[in-house]
């Protein structure tokens, strides 16, 4: 405390003013007197720079302790939580702008750690106090800068205590809400609050420094250039000042804030005057891009001296910012350049890290960017999900994405490989248009280790799966997500199929364990995602609008016919452009020429393969198709190496001499077109396009020595005097020299690794520019193509599941997915789609055969509570199969609500009935019918006739006969006998019963009258199909055995006749087709 004593002087009260102050002016302490005239003084009238430079030259003086420092801080944050600093105050720009600058070069003498923590804590809570008050809206950019940098810094710094790195980035996240928050107000670039008196200088952008893990070369340091002194006697520090010179304190340590620059505040004693900044504009859009570029230049994954801790923080902060601003950011050019560039270029590469705390925050960050500017994120988002999907499908649980899901007419659930089924169809693979560009490489993200095979680059665990998984589903909660990937994605040229894509995905994926049969999280994850989807257009069935398909119509076989013809170019070039022309994808100009329309689909699809093009544009026959397409690129204000990278970039250049030869002349021709003032003739144009592919070969090939490598003395040498018989300008020459070392000239199939990733995050940017906005679609008018086209994968999904579920929360799921997947069905008359879905429940019912083979033996029946059941095989059998009867009551459900959208699935109906009516278990109420001689009677089973008199056995004297008829049943030879039926085949009967009783099969037939005429017409055909047995009929001879589901179904008929007496010319030929094949009976 010796240096405290000069800061506690004596208190007034013990002061005696002599006769020497009042002469000078100083007031006397005349106590309880009061001046008439003095006037009351508001504290709004107080200079504000008045009121803080005393406590600004205390925290400025270096000659302080902390605890005088850390009071002086204190006070200064009284004094703005207080209101005595306010808005109001004159001169209050220049005085929080001098508060920044001596708060951000804070100075005390050190002491122990703990208490100079807490100076720094008292610091960072001030800087807090003056951005987030009222008073903070007159900082300037370079104030806030410097704020924020001093923020930075202290969370970077190892050597601090984690409670203070903790504070600080706490301190870091309240003001970068306050400074992000005022871009929703902030209309212009500039807003002015206090008019500057001089705005003749320059404004000059305001600049941020990266903050480092330490101020020394040490790994870990504090962020104040405190060194540990190895004697406790005699203490040395060294001061940086701005100039980077060292002052050495051989008294105390000295604690400084991390940036030490002049502070605005003068130190004389005698006065304190504050310099007047250039311009007291308050800080807007260049502090806060500034500050954006410097924290998404922490995510740098290649940076090495960016730990993961600092890449945690910067992620931490960056959220609340983009939380915070929301769709303000995209108003701005300068600030969504940044998002849409540098930090999904960084933040995706941290995708691929295993690192479980930094994969999370890089998840969620991505997610809250597309969440609020989505619509300038259109090829970003489509190259990060079909990331996620390709590293997902790498999962051992997962499956491979070059099978998809199908589902034929009778519901059986297949794998169809994709690679087969273009070969076998001779379509192309639509997954062909993904912008793949690094999805199989995992070497442009560094890892700690490079001891790991390629085929281990991308397998990931269990914890990464599921957080990836997760931020997939993430995207897909949107209400209109999946319809907006359709429309900008799979409606688009120049994109890959993404929505069909994530369908597929989603569906193989919600597929259960084939070997244990059971869903993991994972599973029912893919599932809720689809039953979502399916949801979601439900919805919005009620909503619809009508549209005109056309156009997407048309975009989409455009894009099929444009991935075929690709296709068959790459097989052979000749095919592939015959294909293209005479589906008019490839148009004549007006001289009835092709090159035009050739060159630029050779130029603008990505399908095609680069060495095959090369080969192609390097034929003699093919040399105006080459200049068309030369002529499509811009090569003005390019150097030639700059040129000539473009052009490199969109094929391989093909390997014969002559080739080459014939592709540097056509680009030189038309580079030389393009003005260059360092090129005097198409010829020298020549000479140096081919000198600079040669240039690129020496610098990089493997097969030449570094010694033996081309220098720059002796590359001018090769190329002096051919540009017109003079030489080029030397620093043309070494400009290109150095670039070509530097950089080498890469094919496109040679591009990999961190290499390859720029050059595809390169063509991304270039994309984006011409790509246009997402698109979100707030509409219905899609949701019939979007189902049509997903419903195999859907249902085969959703049956599967069904089947295999064990769990009744599960099969509840599914249950609800079948009737969503019907009700749309039906709303948007996609009859087969309806039919396969009721044909895939009938089937999963068992009830579609009739297992009584052996109609000789009747079945057993029993007496219940007074009620007589038949207790038949199919009856047992169905009543112990629970899904079974969940997908019978589910199916007549489905039928009894939208019967009116039924077609071929009538038969697989009909042939239910059948076994349900054999087997005695159809209600009473649908064998009633009309007897003209007995009234209402029933349908018999079989037919009323005398029992044939059995025939006498031969008599056989024989031993075996004797001993026959002595061991067996005195019933052995009679028809009617059968065995009692257990406890447990009544039950599982009495369960039957239930179940056809809860399916309620007599009102299925209720609105029969109103149905339409082609539902009615598929009914009577499936009545023809399913009222008689055709087997029974081919092995009759003579008669043909009493049938009483042919009298079912005759019955049927004549109830479909009845009611609709008024359609009876559109329905006779199928009733007469009907009674004519019956009559036989």
């Amino acid at each position: 405390m010796r240096k405290n004593a000069r800061w506690s002087g004596m208190g007034v009260s013990g002061l005696r003013m002599g006769g020497l102050g009042n002469s000078m002016g100083l007031r006397s302490t005349q106590l309880n007197t009061k001046d008439a005239n003095t006037r009351q003084v508001y504290v709004s009238e107080v200079d504000a720079v008045n009121i803080l430079n005393p406590f600004l030259e205390v925290i400025r003086s270096g000659n302080t302790t902390g605890p005088i420092a850390g009071t002086a801080l204190g006070s200064i944050e009284k004094l703005l939580n207080y209101g005595i600093i306010n808005i109001h105050n004159s001169r209050i720009a220049s005085a929080m702008n001098a508060l920044s600058s001596a708060a951000t070069h804070c100075k005390f003498e050190a002491s122990d750690a703990a208490s100079d923590e807490l100076v720094l804590l008292r610091m960072l809570q001030l800087l807090q106090m003056a951005i987030t008050s009222k008073c903070g809206q007159v900082l300037s950019d370079e104030a806030v800068c410097e704020m924020m940098e001093t923020g930075l810094s202290m969370c970077c710094q190892m050597r601090l205590t984690e409670m203070l790195r903790r504070s600080a980035e706490h301190v870091m996240i309240n003001m970068v809400i306050a400074i992000f928050e005022r871009l929703k107000n902030l209309e212009d670039e500039w807003q002015f609050v206090e008019p500057p008196n001089d705005v003749t200088e320059e404004t000059v952008d305001p600049h941020m420094s990266t903050p480092k893990t330490s101020l020394t070369p040490t790994p870990q340091s504090t962020v104040t250039n405190k060194n540990q002194p190895n004697n406790e006697e005699e203490k040395t520090d060294k001061v940086e000042d701005s100039n980077g010179t060292a002052d050495e304190v051989t008294e105390e340590e000295l604690v400084e804030s991390p940036i030490s620059e002049e502070p605005l505040v003068s130190d004389s004693q005698e006065t304190a005057a504050v310099i007047e900044p250039s311009s007291l504009r308050p800080y807007g859009l260049p502090a806060i891009r500034e500050l954006l570029r410097v924290l998404i230049s922490l995510l740098n994954p290649h940076e090495h001296k960016h730990t993961d801790s600092m890449r945690l923080m910067a992620l931490s902060i960056l959220n609340v910012a983009f939380e915070v601003a929301g769709e303000s950011i995209g108003r701005f050019e300068t600030l969504r350049s940044l998002v849409t560039d540098e930090f999904c270029k960084y933040a995706f590469q941290l995708a691929k890290t295993d690192s479980l705390p930094l994969l999370s925050l890089s998840l969620r960050v991505i997610s809250t960017v597309f969440e609020t500017l989505r619509p300038y994120l259109k090829l970003q988002q489509e190259l990060f999900i079909f990331f996620l999907i390709e590293r997902l499908s790498r999962h051992p649980g997962a499956s491979s994405r070059n099978v998809s899901v199908d589902i034929d007419e009778e519901g059986n659930i297949s794998f169809v490989s994709l690679k087969s089924d273009m070969d076998h169809n001779n379509m192309s693979d639509v997954r062909s248009t993904s912008p793949n560009i690094f999805l199989t490489k995992s070497t442009d993200y560094p890892r700690a280790t490079k001891n790991y095979s390629s085929s281990e680059q991308m397998v990931i665990s269990n914890e990464v799966h599921e957080l990836l998984l997760e931020s997939l589903v993430q995207f897909s909660r949107h209400p209109t997500f999946m319809i907006d990937l359709w429309y900008n994605y799979d409606c688009d040229l120049t994109c890959g199929d993404l929505f069909e894509e994530l369908i597929q995905f989603l569906s193989k994926n919600s597929f259960p364990n084939n070997q244990s049969y059971s869903l993991m999280n994972s599973h029912v994850l893919c599932l809720d995602t689809l039953l979502m989807f399916i949801t979601q257009i439900v919805e919005r069935i009620n909503n619809q609008e009508p549209t005109s398909m056309q156009e997407l119509a048309e975009c989409k076989t455009r894009k099929r016919l444009i991935l075929k013809g690709s296709r068959l170019f790459n097989e052979s070039p000749k095919k592939g452009i015959q294909f293209l022309v005479e589906n008019n994808i490839i148009l004549p100009d007006e001289n009835g020429g092709i090159n035009t329309s050739l060159s630029s689909f050779l130029r603008s699809t990505q399908q095609l393969d680069k060495k095959a093009l090369g080969e192609y544009l390097g034929r003699p026959e093919n040399f105006d198709t080459l200049k068309s397409y030369m002529h499509q690129f811009d090569f003005r204000g390019k150097r030639m190496d700059e040129a000539l990278r473009m052009v490199l970039e969109t094929f391989r250049l093909p390997g014969e001499s002559q080739q080459i030869m014939r592709v540097t002349e056509s680009f030189a021709a038309t580079y030389f077109e393009s003005g260059p003032e360092e090129i005097a003739s198409v010829e020298a144009a020549e000479v140096l396009g081919y000198s600079i592919i040669m240039l690129n070969t020496d610098q990089h090939s493997p097969q030449v020595k570094r010694q033996s490598r081309m220098s720059v003395e002796q590359y001018i040498r090769n190329v002096s005097g051919v540009n017109n018989k003079k030489d080029f300008p030397r620093d043309y020459l070494c400009a290109i020299y150095e670039a070509i070392k530097q950089n080498e000239i890469l094919m496109p199939e040679e591009h990999e690794g961190l290499l390859g990733f720029n050059y595809a995050w390169k063509q991304l940017q270039h994309k984006s520019h011409t790509s246009g906005r997402f698109i979100q679609c707030k509409t219905s008018a899609y949701d019939k193509a979007v189902f049509e086209l997903t419903w195999k994968p859907v249902v085969a999904a959703i049956s599967y599941v069904f089947s295999t579920a064990q769990d009744d929360d599960i099969l509840q799921k599914a249950i609800t997915g079948f009737r969503h997947c019907a009700s749309l069905a039906a709303h948007f008359e996609l009859y087969d789609i309806f039919d396969s879905i009721i044909i895939n429940l009938a089937t999963m019912t068992g009830l579609l055969e009739n297992t009584n083979g052996n109609t000789s033996v009747p079945d057993p029946i029993v007496d219940v509570a007074g009620q007589k059941y038949v207790v038949s095989k199919l009856a047992t059998r169905f009543g112990r199969n629970y899904k079974g009867q969940l997908a019978a009551v589910v199916m007549f459900a489905i039928v009894t609500r939208h019967e009116d959208s039924l077609r071929k699935g009538w038969i697989k109906v009909l042939r239910i009935i059948r076994n349900l009516f054999l087997n005695s278990l159809l209600p009473n109420s649908m064998l009633q019918v009309e007897d003209f001689l007995s009234g209402t009677t029933s349908i018999p089973l079989k037919p009323k006739s005398p029992k044939p008199v059995k025939q006498a056995n031969r008599r056989d004297g024989s031993l075996l006969s004797t001993l026959s008829s002595y061991l067996l049943s005195p019933y052995s030879n009679d028809e009617t006998y059968c065995r009692d039926p257990t406890e447990e085949e009544v039950e599982q009967t009495l369960c039957a019963v239930d179940c056809i009783a809860v399916c309620k099969l007599e009102e299925l037939f209720s609105n029969i009258n109103i149905l339409r005429t082609d539902t009615l017409v598929c009914l009577l055909k499936a009545i023809r199909t399913v009222g008689y047995d055709t087997e029974v009929m081919k092995k009759a001879t003579v008669t043909i055995p009493y049938d009483p589901a042919t009298v079912l179904f005759l019955e049927f008929m004549i109830t479909i006749t009845v009611r609709n007496a008024e359609r009876i010319e559109e329905l006779w030929y199928f009733f007469l087709q009907t009674i004519l094949v019956f009559s036989c009976y």
